[in-house]
């Protein structure tokens, strides 16, 4: 048994979080096995906070390196810049690229993500390795897509023979059709009929952009989410990403959602209904976007989702609601009942936040949890952290430095 000391915030099932100035968290074989207060411990964190590792559940592994390169709209993006840099993500550059993305990603808080990967069979297994030697837990799959391909080779046999050799509990296999526009309707059949046989994941995109969606109209002939129902692809662990333009119809057939506020101002995509986004009951979580989003910090992504309802004058998500989306609702939509929060039973990933930089030296106290929750959402990033653990295991440390 290890037990850890520090000043416990976490989000519990149910509702509601648990704030203790002064806890502990006890772990057993990387695992949580109580939560409380206690004058022994092992390691004496205080007064620095304890959180939840974070979960990021829409990145796109080859795309780290484009973060920030200009958008002409998210078609013309797609083609100049990610298509020829995943094309590129292959061989001994994918498996040193994903392992430097799995890095980054756990310097920024994240212990959990959504991936996707190149369309080449050695970026997904470089992805799963990275991953399973980190200890993340992940979906992760290759864009599926044979219309403006890099690649059309076997995609749907590659992908069950990526399936059966990787599928694992902290591990899975999702099926990722890359969007509408890039598959025939036998693709997306297929695709469907993957997932249905091997009782595996959905992960995509669904009415981003304004241009895409009247492209997808054009050539199906009906409204984007039913482009994916007709294939069998909207399913109960289907997780749509973005969700921009949704009708009253779309947000009643999703049940997973990955809001992604700073891929969608970088592209212009538009402002995603949050009303009618926690109106549908759907399961909503937050996603990066790399490479649109500017970088793999969730922190950021929570800043946004609160920051552009509130220059909007809409209706948006406050602290407590984006920092829940980022853990809880992360796991959730991800179908991972063993992370999100500090509960016993779920996998020790934790972060620690320096005190100092979430109430800094001068500042008013923090009154309530409420308070200290904005506080760590408007404050929060990757220069206050100063360990990662993942499964009880320690990855990052920046307490010295």
């Amino acid at each position: 048994m290890t037990v850890y000391r520090g000043h416990i915030l976490t989000p519990i099932r149910g509702g509601g979080w648990v704030d203790l100035p002064d806890g502990t968290l006890d772990v057993r074989d990387g695992t949580i096995a109580a939560v409380g207060r206690s004058k022994r411990h092992d390691f004496d964190f205080r007064p620095h906070l304890v959180l939840p590792g974070l979960v990021d559940t829409h990145a796109h592994v080859p795309q780290l390196s484009l973060c920030g390169v200009h958008p002409e709209g998210l078609l013309p993006w797609l083609r100049k810049w990610v298509y020829p840099i995943e094309a590129e993500f292959q061989g001994g550059r994918a498996v040193e690229l994903s392992r430097r993305f799995i890095q980054e990603m756990l310097a920024n808080g994240t212990t959990a993500a959504g991936l996707l990967t190149s369309a080449w069979p050695e970026s997904v297994d470089a992805c799963f390795e990275a991953a399973r030697d980190a200890g993340v837990h992940a979906w992760i799959g290759p864009p599926l897509m044979d219309i403006g391909a890099y690649r059309r080779a076997r995609v749907l046999e590659e992908a069950e023979e990526l399936a059966r050799r990787w599928n694992s509990a902290r591990q899975r296999f999702a099926v990722t059709p890359r969007f509408a526009l890039s598959c025939t309707q036998e693709l997306l059949e297929g695709a469907g009929d993957l997932a249905r046989r091997l009782d595996l994941p959905v992960q995509t995109h669904l009415n981003e952009n304004p241009d895409e969606i009247r492209e997808v109209r054009h050539r199906f002939r009906k409204p984007y989410i039913d482009v994916y129902a007709d294939a069998g692809l909207v399913r109960r662990d289907s997780l749509f990403a973005h969700c921009v333009w949704m009708s009253k119809r779309d947000w009643r057939s999703v049940h997973r959602v990955s809001h992604c506020p700073t891929s969608n101002i970088f592209l212009k995509s538009g402002l995603m209904d949050w009303a009618g986004a926690r109106k549908s009951g759907a399961t909503l979580s937050l996603g990066s976007d790399v490479g649109a989003g500017p970088d793999l910090s969730i922190y950021q992504v929570m800043r946004s989702a609160w920051e552009i309802h509130a220059a909007s004058g809409t209706r948006g998500p406050g602290p407590e609601d984006v920092l829940r989306m980022a853990t809880l609702g992360g796991a959730e939509a991800l179908g991972f009942e063993d992370i999100g929060s500090l509960e016993p039973g779920k996998s020790a990933d934790f972060q620690v936040l320096d005190w100092n930089q979430i109430v800094p030296a001068g500042a008013p106290p923090a009154e309530s949890a409420h308070d200290l929750v904005s506080r760590v959402v408007h404050r929060g990033g990757r220069s206050a952290i100063r360990q990662v653990y993942v499964a009880g295991r320690m990855m990052v440390d920046r307490s010295r430095t």
